[in-house]
């Protein structure tokens, strides 16, 4: 790629930003809060210190000489010289005073955050108002100057050229460690401090705007200038990506070009903006391996392979990267979009023509990846062209080839009508090929302004199923059909838990009013803190579902899909709700039901190798088990051994009489042999796609996702179980509760129990009396435990449900 200098690199500009650029709310601010708050509430727990890795990190920056001391006197103090130096930057700078607002506001968001952070982990206001200035021990959570010094530094950020970012992230860098050499915070308030800035900045943009960040027509006509490109009439393009600038020029031969340039300046923001689109929107992925050069050479080779294969695209005119970091890329623009075609020119001829060239494409083993009406061009003879391919996929699987081909299906059937979108379809692909695509025209393959569509109501995707089955002489696929909650499932629930609290009590000589007395005299604070970390367990399991599918699949919807789990397991068992709530949802991407049915097994399976492993971890090496005591602050009360044990038979001997008198009902007996008979017909008819979603098995890091992923929630899990220990006054060690917590889900996921209700709350309390806690305390802690992590879950999933109902997922 050439390199080419322009005036921007001349010198070293503070600010990136026009003074007049227009202001943006990005979505991607919330990923830093959320991303912030993540890492400030563990460390909360843990706060104010020291912890030994705390201890281990300041001993080695101590240990480092005296040669070293006047570094960390320097940086710390340029903690609060750098802002300071911001704020007379944009007093010197005309029209820039503005900006003082927006630091200003981060500044008090994040100290306020700092004083109530440090005053719930015990730091006193003075002592968290002194550290601002202090520059000796002793150490505080958080670190105050830390924490104003990131606020203004992050704030600032999006309208700073990229040295003067990298100098503030220096800055930061250093000032935190100088501060944990200093003795002034242990590493856990340093990086306490520096996420409390982080939320405080990303607030302020929410609040006040960011710059777009976009390059200005006279900085791209000087850039296509040095490329040898003398253009003329730049204008910004109707349609954006994110994270790029879009531009429409006129060369001096008279030719309409395409402009796309990824500015240096708005690296951050095509970075998030990846991260965000590839969690939340259909049809993207994250670009996060290939930086500004590597996305503009892709898309080059990408356009220029399918041009010398004879695809119709819109040829390259030019590449290049500037001094300063620009790097564009320039094609020839040609043709009208579909979506601005009037209906008389989406003829047959013509449809013919773009279904012939995403074939063509597809011959190449290339992907599209953005096929939808605003990437289909007429030209002139009335043929067809490709535009965009900078989310082309080299050697791409065969989903996203008939993912393409769906959309395309239903583009064109949107301009042009069912009929003649399908007779098109089926002249290019035959009878075979167009029923292929069947499993795959569901809502949640298409891209975001088609599902708009598809919600105005202004046009049906039903129909267009239909005529393409009757058109290829193929039957659509059933979908799974999704048992509701109701009234009376919910009453079961609570009365099974009922039942358990009193049959256990009763086991234990504990009275309700022992158990009453213990829950007023909790610590309600510890109980909010554990019902707030309580959705991030599902936030670990969604990534072991994205392990085990076959299919990219974005974050978001899949979070989605965890919080409906828990929302439905109030009427089914917790397995076979996952069950047959996934396989309608990975329908909706296009697999059969035996592929969907797979990849929720796979799942499960990995979950119950991970709770195997973790009981085997535990159980044979010398971590604390279920015969350490554990420590309490509470009067202990008939705790023993052998009333855990006596909790667990009396449940054994339950479960057994419920599943005998179950199977002498024939009603039952007739229900069992069907879905049986019917789970066994369906993976057989239909081996082709239970082997394609096997296939995950043989991916290493399909295997660590699925792997990490249920790791993280049975950790999760235990620290919350962790937190509802400590406010009843009593504490144990983390490898005991995870073994608890794992061996009650091994045991209550086998139970034909909706949400292991009763079995998992006597479980929870056996497994605490057995590490030594009181049974007044592990009857409140088994009953708080279950309703942060069950009984209130439904809350938010019933609301995930709605939004995958809304959005056509399930």
């Amino acid at each position: 790629m050439p390199t080419v200098a322009h005036r921007r690199s001349i010198g070293i500009p503070v600010f990136s930003s026009a003074v007049d650029d227009h202001r943006l709310r990005r979505p991607t601010d919330v990923l830093l809060i959320v991303g912030a708050f993540l890492v400030l509430v563990p460390l909360t727990l843990l706060a104010p210190g020291p912890t030994q890795l705390d201890l281990a990190i300041a001993q080695i920056l101590r240990e480092l000489g005296p040669v070293w001391d006047w570094v960390w006197d320097v940086s710390y103090l340029l903690l609060a010289v750098w802002p300071l130096l911001l704020v007379v930057l944009a007093l010197a700078s005309r029209h820039r005073r503005r900006l003082l607002v927006d630091w200003l506001v981060a500044a008090v968001v994040a100290a306020g955050l700092a004083l109530v952070l440090g005053r719930i982990a015990g730091t006193a206001w003075s002592a968290s108002l002194g550290a601002v200035t202090s520059t000796a021990p002793p150490q505080v959570y958080v670190a105050a100057r830390l924490a104003l010094a990131a606020s203004v530094i992050v704030a600032a950020s999006p309208h700073l050229s990229r040295p003067f970012k990298l100098a503030g992230r220096t800055v930061l860098l250093c000032g935190g460690l100088s501060g944990v050499a200093l003795g002034i915070a242990y590493p856990i308030g340093a990086l306490a401090g520096f996420a409390a800035g982080l939320a405080a900045g990303a607030t302020a943009h929410l609040l006040l705007g960011s710059p777009s960040g976009s390059l200005g027509a006279d900085d791209v006509a000087e850039i296509l200038g040095d490329l040898g490109l003398q253009v003329s009439d730049v204008e910004v393009a109707p349609m954006q990506t994110p994270g790029t600038s879009s531009l429409t020029a006129v060369s001096s031969d008279g030719r309409p070009l395409l402009v796309k340039v990824y500015g240096r300046d708005a690296w951050d923001s095509q970075f998030l903006a990846s991260i965000w689109t590839a969690l939340v929107r259909r049809g993207e992925h994250p670009h996060l391996a290939r930086g500004r050069r590597g996305q503009v050479e892709h898309e080059a080779v990408t356009t220029l392979m399918a041009e010398r294969a004879g695809v119709p695209v819109l040829p390259v005119v030019t590449v290049g990267e500037s001094l300063g970091g620009d790097a564009v890329l320039v094609t020839e623009l040609k043709g009208t979009s579909l979506v601005d075609l009037p209906p008389e020119a989406v003829d047959q001829h013509f449809l013919r023509a773009v279904w012939a060239a995403l074939v063509g494409l597809h011959s190449l083993g290339i992907a599209h990846g953005r096929i939808d009406r605003d990437h289909l061009l007429r030209l002139g003879d009335g043929g067809a062209a490709l535009a965009d391919l900078g989310d082309a996929e080299l050697a791409a699987p065969h989903d996203a080839l008939t993912t393409d081909r769906a959309r395309l299906l239903v583009a064109t059937s949107l301009q042009a009508g069912h009929e003649p979108a399908v007779a098109a379809a089926l002249a290019e692909l035959g009878p075979d090929g167009l029923a292929d695509l069947l499993p795959y025209l569901q809502p949640a393959v298409l891209d975001r302004s088609t599902r708009k569509r598809l919600k105005e109501g202004t046009w049906d995707l039903d129909l267009l199923r239909s005529a393409a089955a009757e058109a290829s002489g193929a039957a659509p696929p059933p979908l799974q059909r999704l048992r509701r909650v109701t009234l009376k499932s919910t009453a079961i629930a609570l009365a099974g838990t009922l039942f358990a609290v009193w049959l256990v009590s009763k086991l234990l000589a504990v009275d309700f009013a022992s158990i009453a007395q213990e829950l007023a005299d909790a610590n309600w604070w510890w109980l909010a803190l554990a019902l707030l970390l309580s959705p991030t367990v599902q936030v670990a399991y969604s990534g072991s579902t994205i392990g085990a599918s076959p299919k990219p699949l974005r974050y978001g919807p899949v979070l989605m899909l965890q919080y409906a789990i828990q929302f439905i397991a109030v009427a089914l068992p917790a397995t076979a709700a996952r069950l047959a709530l996934e396989v309608r949802f990975f329908q909706g991407f296009g697999l059969e039901a035996a592929g969907a049915l797979s990849i929720g097994l796979i799942d499960s399976l990995s979950g119950l190798l991970v709770q195997v492993a973790l009981i085997a971890l535990i159980t044979l090496t010398a971590l604390p088990g279920l015969t350490a005591p554990a420590t309490t602050s509470t009067t202990s009360s008939t705790s023993s051994g052998s009333s855990a044990w006596e909790i667990v038979l009396w449940v054994l001997g339950l479960l057994v009489v419920v599943a005998v008198v179950a199977l002498l009902i024939p009603a039952t007996r007739r229900r069992i042999r069907a879905l049986i008979a019917r789970g066994r017909s369906m993976i057989t008819s239909q081996k082709q796609s239970a082997r394609e979603a096997l296939t995950v098995l043989r991916r290493p890091v399909k295997v660590a996702e699925m792997l990490a992923g249920n790791f993280g929630a049975q950790l999760m899990q235990a620290v919350i179980l962790s937190i509802c220990l400590t406010a009843f006054g009593s504490h144990a060690h983390l490898s005991q509760l995870i073994l608890v917590n794992t061996l009650v889900s091994l045991f209550a996921g086998f139970m034909p129990v909706p949400g292991g209700v009763g079995v998992a709350e006597a479980g929870y309390v056996a497994g605490l009396q057995a590490i030594g806690i009181s049974s007044t305390v592990a009857i409140s802690t088994a009953l708080a435990f279950r309703l942060v992590t069950f009984y209130l879950p439904p809350l938010w999933g019933s609301v995930a449900m709605r939004w995958l109902h809304r959005n056509q997922y399930v």
